[in-house]
């Protein structure tokens, strides 16, 4: 860059980084810091199997009343979820209206289920984890650790502390009666420390969805144009004639900022930009996604549930002690899916005398196959069964904490046009649905925000080597970055 047109341009692009800086250096200090956190803690969540072990087992023989009289009872039509476990003494039918609402009733009589009252989450929370109840919250919309999508939470909640050494919250749900998540104090303590401040997740803007995607797309945008002009401006200020006392021309604070910046810069622009790229801006990554590959696998006929029979009627689970049954629905037919105590789930016939294929628990092939033809704007072009992940479907960071990868095998379905999708043989639902644009987003913000390319090996010893180290020099770039900004403030203030 000749001698004028460098001049003119550090002119502007010195106040640009240095004013950025003051308003995103301490937010990428905690991003970077955080991040470290989420290596080995994660958001506290619950899964099936733990889930599983605060219910009864179900007798089949009690549930003798079809799903249809119960809902009749509820005043409820075409529910969009139902299940059957035993969270209490009777078992119970719950079912979700279309505001997303649950509703109960018993499933051995259909008569309205009341809902938990305090007393009765108190001894249920002392009866299933065997220790005292400290303090007892009722909760009327989402805490911290409910928000979170991935938490099902039939609420208002009844959140129980309870008075052991892990510090234990129970969240039981008062129209349901389940307890249906918990955290510990080291869940919390780090859950703060990693997720909280990383996706920026207070309770209060966390709930209110739209608002907080726009703040972290707004900050993550400023932070990657903050990076980046760091990453320029320090590459036109290297001395070229290193005999003056190095490449910097900087001294102290300056120097070390400069050097580091030079050193992680790259790093902190990649990794706050595919951040960004988390959250789907202008939802690019859908712009190819065709929602007929998977709308009508879900779907069942109005009135579907009207010739589901009482679980005691079918033949298949008479002899079986699951944990839950789920009404499932697939291809314009529902089941019902038996979980047991692991999680696991079986799929069987909700119409006896009608024939619903299943095989030994699970859809047949040609009935997957067979749902996933009739598509109008694309031809299935190959299925296969897949007994291994690939780069595309497979065990990310969260799974690799949680120890909880997503199932094996599966079905994988390519169509033309690039469109695939992950099926469960279990029970034909889409697990996942990957397009061109969201394969390039895996790489793009999987493989930038974590470095998980299959050549590094996530979850090796020599990767989290890695990925620690650049975190560690990207969190002293900011902590550079942070006191040089509070130093220019104090100056500005003295002046």
């Amino acid at each position: 860059m000749t001698g004028p047109l460098k001049k003119r341009t550090l002119r502007w692009l010195i106040p640009l980084h240095r004013y950025l800086g003051l308003g995103m250096s301490l937010i990428l200090l905690l991003w970077f810091a955080s991040g470290i956190v989420m290596m080995f803690e994660g958001y506290p969540r619950t899964p099936d199997h733990e889930r599983m072990a605060w219910l009864q087992p179900l007798a089949m023989s009690e549930l003798t009343v079809a799903p249809s009289q119960a809902l009749a009872r509820l005043g409820l039509d075409d529910p969009e979820g139902l299940r059957i476990n035993r969270p209490g003494e009777r078992p119970r039918l719950h079912a979700m209206d279309d505001d997303g609402q649950w509703h109960s009733a018993f499933a051995d009589t259909g008569d309205p289920a009341p809902p938990l009252d305090r007393e009765q989450a108190v001894e249920r929370a002392e009866s299933l984890s065997g220790s005292g109840v400290a303090s007892i919250t009722q909760l009327d919309g989402p805490d911290q650790w409910t928000v979170n999508s991935h938490v099902r939470a039939p609420a208002p909640l009844w959140r129980v502390a309870l008075s052991d050494e892990a510090g234990t919250h129970l969240y039981l749900s008062r129209p349901t009666g389940e307890v249906i998540h918990s955290t510990t104090f080291h869940e919390r303590v780090w859950g703060y420390a990693g997720p909280v401040i990383h996706w920026i997740y207070p309770t209060q803007l966390r709930d209110l969805s739209g608002l907080w995607r726009q703040v972290v797309l707004w900050l993550s945008g400023i932070g990657t144009l903050a990076c980046l002009s760091g990453v320029v401006l320090g590459l036109m200020l290297m001395r070229r004639n290193k005999r003056r006392g190095g490449i910097s021309p900087f001294r102290g604070w300056l120097r070390w900022h400069h050097y580091l910046g030079l050193t992680f810069g790259a790093l902190a622009t990649t990794w706050v930009f595919s951040g960004l790229l988390s959250m789907a801006p202008f939802h690019w990554t859908s712009v190819d996604r065709d929602p007929t590959l998977t709308q009508h696998l879900g779907r069942s006929s109005p009135g579907a549930h009207d010739d589901v029979a009482a679980p005691s009627a079918i033949a298949t689970l008479s002899d079986r002690r699951p944990h839950e049954l789920q009404l499932h629905r697939f291809h314009g037919r529902v089941y019902y899916k038996a979980m047991d105590e692991d999680g696991n789930e079986e799929l069987h016939t909700s119409r006896p005398g009608i024939d619903v294929p299943v095989a030994a628990g699970q859809l047949p092939p040609d009935v997957i196959r067979s749902a996933l033809a009739p598509v109008e704007d694309a031809s299935l072009t190959g299925i296969t069964r897949q007994s291994r992940y690939d780069a595309h479907y497979y065990a990310g960071r969260s799974e690799r904490i949680g120890d909880d990868g997503p199932p094996l095998p599966v079905y994988r379905a390519d169509y033309d046009g690039g469109a695939r999708l992950y099926i469960d043989p279990a029970t034909g639902r889409p697990l996942q649905h990957s397009t061109p644009l969201s394969r390039l987003n895996r790489w793009l913000y999987n493989g930038l925000h974590s470095l998980d390319f299959p050549i590094l090996n996530p979850g090796s010893l020599f990767w989290y080597g890695l990925v620690l180290a650049l975190m560690s020099g990207g969190t002293v770039l900011c902590l550079t970055g942070t006191w040089l900004s509070i130093r220019h403030l104090r100056r500005r203030r003295k002046a």
